[in-house]
């Protein structure tokens, strides 16, 4: 099997063995197999949090951003505008991939095709969605049945698959909807950190998980959606946040994961507490052990590369 990196494997190991000893039993991973295809997963969640501070410093072209221009990206895409001083359509952006998804066949394209008004003209920018909290959700209504029927594969990402464009409160229009409103309270997302900062300190876990509590002002986020949100925000540096801890209540992945790892006979308050500490032992983001815990209690014993 090949080692993408062989020092950080090798770092990990170290640790968690450590980790084990001293901190407490890892119950799931005592066989040497699991152990290996558990740090394999550990790897692949560092360098993805990597891949992305990567993109924020290379990302320059303004056509990543650009709906139809053949590079569209939404991440680089908001890294570009967040440097040209473009914090409002850093962040919306940011928060249309995350409500939307990449999808392992279609990639960005429903992201895309709904930041370019699905070819009609025009963008749904920050300025102009920002004004009316109404017009996406007015204007999915009026175009929702030639969207459903007509142009490219567009499918919501695996974490979003329960999501819908479908006009009512469940749908796209909706979600968009709430999310303009809970920025106007504040004005600008500069303005929203600003608050958050002066409520809670400079500390950026504090201001993380005081923007968490916060999106519960958002339709159609709950936990997944508001931990890779506001990780996604991080990762990317558009927000002075990081992950004050895993989140592990309420998921279901990680939660199985976690269970695997320390115990099923442990509470989730507890649990949540445990992978706090092991990323504080790793010296890695609590994302990290979320997303790997996540991917790894799907296959304990062969590892399989997840793409997120």
């Amino acid at each position: 099997m090949r080692i993408k990196n062989q020092e950080l494997f090798d770092k990990i190991t170290e640790n968690l063995i450590t980790f084990d000893t001293d901190a407490h039993s890892l119950v799931g991973i005592q066989d040497g197999e699991r152990r290996t295809v558990f740090i394999l997963q550990l790897v692949d969640s560092v360098r993805r949090i990597q891949f992305l501070n990567a993109l924020y410093v290379r990302s320059k072209s303004p056509r990543l951003h650009t709906p139809y221009s053949g590079a569209f990206d939404p991440y680089g895409g908001a890294a570009v505008l967040h440097k040209a001083g473009r914090s409002d359509d850093a962040f919306w952006l940011i928060y249309l991939a995350t409500h939307f998804g990449k999808h392992k066949d279609d990639g960005w394209n429903l992201t895309e095709d709904f930041y370019g008004r699905f070819g009609q003209g025009g963008i749904w920018d920050w300025a102009n969605a920002s004004p009316n909290p109404n017009a996406i959700e007015q204007w999915i209504a009026g175009i929702y049945p030639h969207i459903t029927s007509a142009g490219r594969s567009r499918r919501f990402g695996n974490h979003r698959k329960f999501e819908t464009l479908k006009p009512g409160p469940r749908g796209t229009g909706h979600a968009c909807k709430t999310y303009i409103e809970w920025i106007a309270q504040y004005g600008s997302h500069t303005n929203l950190v600003w608050t958050a900062q002066q409520t809670v300190g400079q500390n950026p876990t504090d201001v993380y998980a005081y923007l968490y509590k916060d999106l519960d002002s958002v339709a159609k986020m709950g936990r997944l959606g508001k931990f890779d949100f506001l990780c996604n925000l991080s990762n990317l540096m558009i927000a002075p946040i990081l992950p004050d801890r895993a989140y592990i209540q309420g998921s279901t992945g990680p939660s199985d994961g976690a269970r695997l790892l320390f115990g099923n006979h442990l509470t989730l308050a507890y649990l949540d507490r445990a992978c706090t500490a092991l990323a504080e032992h790793l010296r890695v983001s609590p994302q990290v052990i979320e997303d790997s815990l996540c991917n790894w209690q799907k296959s304990p014993t062969v590892y399989n590369y997840f793409r997120g």
